[in-house]
C-alpha cells in the first residue's frame, strides 16, 4: 500500500509540474533527476512516467529519457468536442443510474475541492474540475468510459498549459464553481434536459478562458 501511495504521489507531483509549465516542451525529463528531486527509488519514478506515457502526456525516447508530447491547438479543440458529445450522451443514457446518494457525494466532493483552497493556482482549479467530472462519470458504472475520460482530461490540461498558460484568468475558478453548483441543483431536481444543457455549457466554456 505504501509503495502504491508513493507512486501516486510521484505521479501527481510530476503532472503538477507539467501543468504549472515548469518543463519546456523541448526539455528532457530523466529518471535520475527525478529520483534525486523526490528522494525515492527508480521504481515509483518509472511507474509514474510510464503512466504518463500511457495517457499520451509523455513519450519515452530510448537512451535519452522522456519528452512532453506535442499536440496542436486543434487537437485540444478535438478533445473538447469529444467530451461534449460523449459526456452528454452518457448522462442522457445513464440518467436513471444516478442515485440521491451519488448526488450528495458529488456535492460533498465539489465543496471539499473548492473551499479553502488557493484559487490562484491552476492545478487546484484543474483538480476540482477533473474530480467533479470523473465523479459524475463513476455513477454510470462504465469502467471504459471512466478511464477514457480521465485520459482525455489529463491530456486536455497539459495541452492547455502549453498553449494558454500566460492567459490563465484566476477568476475562472469561481466561474466553474458556480457552474457545478448549478449542475448539482439540476441533478437534485431531476431536470434531465436542463442538466444536459448545463453540462454542455460547462464543457464548452473551457475554450472561452
Amino acid at each position: 500500500m505504501a509503495e502504491k501511495n508513493l507512486r501516486i504521489k510521484v505521479y501527481e507531483n510530476i503532472k503538477k509540474d507539467l501543468i504549472r509549465g515548469k518543463y519546456n516542451i523541448y526539455d528532457r525529463i530523466n529518471e535520475k533527476e527525478l529520483m534525486a528531486k523526490y528522494e525515492v527509488s527508480k521504481a515509483p519514478i518509472r511507474d509514474a512516467l510510464i503512466e504518463l506515457c500511457n495517457e499520451g502526456v509523455l513519450k519515452s525516447v530510448p537512451r535519452y529519457g522522456y519528452t512532453i508530447v506535442q499536440y496542436s491547438d486543434e487537437y485540444l479543440k478535438s478533445i473538447i468536442q469529444f467530451r461534449e458529445v460523449v459526456e452528454i450522451e452518457y448522462l442522457k443514457k445513464y440518467w436513471d443510474r444516478i442515485q440521491l446518494e451519488d448526488i450528495q457525494n458529488l456535492e460533498e466532493l465539489h465543496h471539499s475541492t473548492t473551499s479553502d483552497v488557493d484559487k490562484s493556482q491552476i492545478e487546484n482549479y484543474w483538480k476540482a474540475n477533473q474530480d467533479f467530472h470523473l465523479k459524475l462519470a463513476s455513477f454510470y458504472h462504465d469502467e471504459f468510459f471512466y478511464e477514457t475520460l480521465k485520459t482525455a482530461m489529463t491530456k486536455q490540461m497539459i495541452i492547455f498549459a502549453q498553449f494558454y498558460w500566460n492567459h490563465w484568468d484566476k477568476s475562472v475558478f469561481n466561474l466553474y464553481s458556480h457552474q457545478h453548483d448549478s449542475l448539482i441543483e439540476l441533478l437534485k431536481n431531476g431536470d434531465k434536459e436542463k442538466a444536459e444543457k448545463e453540462l454542455k455549457r460547462d464543457i464548452q466554456s473551457f475554450m472561452q478562458l
